[in-house]
């Protein structure tokens, strides 16, 4: 997992590939409508917009697609669990890259993502998003983009 000012972008990601996902992602505003943008083989990007909630049960990670989550407007909270500390509610589907989680134990942490940050989830990095910053439910604008976990295999 990466969690980091948008700016230092250049530190992890290098490449043409990785530099036209910056230079597509700077074109996008809070004025972005929601939807799918630029879909290629090895990338696209996922812009939406939705309420936090004060304890969301959405736990999941993902096996083929790194995600590269920007917030746009507002802010949430994001908790990183431990495997061990989970039970699988929905197995692996190849379908949605997804595989889904039930909590057993408290989260081993939490940021919360503003605008101005970038928080990156490999696949071994099981997360939950959506949560309130401070308990007060708001409504936020969010990027992500998944990016084929193949341009991170080294």
């Amino acid at each position: 997992m990466i969690f980091d000012d948008l700016t230092n972008w250049s530190r992890y990601f290098k490449g043409p590939v990785f530099d036209d996902i910056y230079q597509k992602l700077m074109a996008m505003t809070t004025d972005t409508k929601n939807g799918e943008y630029h879909r290629t083989d090895s990338y696209y990007f996922k812009v939406m917009s939705y309420d936090t909630i004060n304890e969301p049960t959405t736990i999941e990670s993902h096996k083929r697609e790194v995600d590269i989550q920007i917030v746009l407007a507002g802010g949430e909270r994001i908790k990183i669990y431990n495997k061990d500390n989970l039970k699988i509610t929905t197995p692996y589907s190849e379908d949605t890259d997804c595989q889904f989680y039930k909590a057993l134990k408290p989260a081993e942490m939490e940021f919360m993502l503003k605008p101005g940050k970038m928080a990156v989830f490999f696949p071994q990095d099981i997360h939950g998003c959506q949560y309130t910053l401070s308990n007060k439910v708001e409504t936020i604008k969010k990027i992500v983009i998944k990016i084929n976990e193949e341009f991170f295999a080294h």
